[in-house]
């Protein structure tokens, strides 16, 4: 198995600690000229969904996983699971809501995602960096306000994120995945 410095780490990449996947979901260098570098990262367990944070030093190898992406297409949700149909196999399968946590929240009906598989297995679902939802439930929009003026807004996945006074309820939003933040109007020619 391939193993690589912390200094070649990316956002997304799937690296095997203890036997097991794990995604690096956000990372930061420090250290200063006198003192050795270190690589604090957020990892994601892949199979059990727990979040935990790491210190890498910076001669530290760890190994990657060889990982397979697939289009699958997100279709339901039931009780505490999201199914998904693989769009090549048609098959059929599903991830918790721990899994998924926070990420559930940008699952549209019938929207292509990236499934990672390793060993044959599917492991996880990738977000796309940004997504447009539907407004809900949100106040009529006013105009006039400051720039800085926000309200909140429901979506149609039950996310719930702030947006500029002058949005109205059936208006398309882009919202940022990473960090669950309006980043302006979805425009009809996108």
């Amino acid at each position: 198995m391939q193993t690589i410095l912390p200094s070649e780490f990316k956002r997304q990449m799937v690296l095997i600690l203890d036997g097991a996947p794990h995604i690096v979901e956000d990372m930061h260098t420090s250290g200063t000229a006198q003192t050795r570098h270190r690589l604090h990262t957020r990892l994601r367990h892949l199979i059990r969904g727990h979040v935990i944070e790491r210190v890498f030093a910076e001669n530290e190898r760890v190994a990657v996983a060889a990982l397979e992406t697939r289009p699958v297409t997100y279709s339901y949700a039931q009780a505490e699971s999201q199914f998904f149909i693989d769009a090549e196999t048609y098959e059929e399968f599903e991830f918790s809501n721990e899994q998924l946590g926070e990420r559930r929240w940008f699952l549209k009906e019938n929207a292509e995602y990236k499934a990672l598989r390793l060993d044959g297995r599917l492991l996880d679902i990738v977000l796309p960096p940004q997504i447009a939802l539907k407004v809900v439930d949100t106040t009529p929009p006013s105009r006039g306000g400051l720039n800085s003026e926000w309200k909140e807004a429901k979506l149609e996945t039950g996310l719930q994120v702030m947006v500029p006074l002058f949005i109205a309820n059936g208006e398309m939003v882009r919202v940022d995945t990473a960090g669950k933040k309006y980043l302006g109007r979805e425009s009809a020619g996108e």
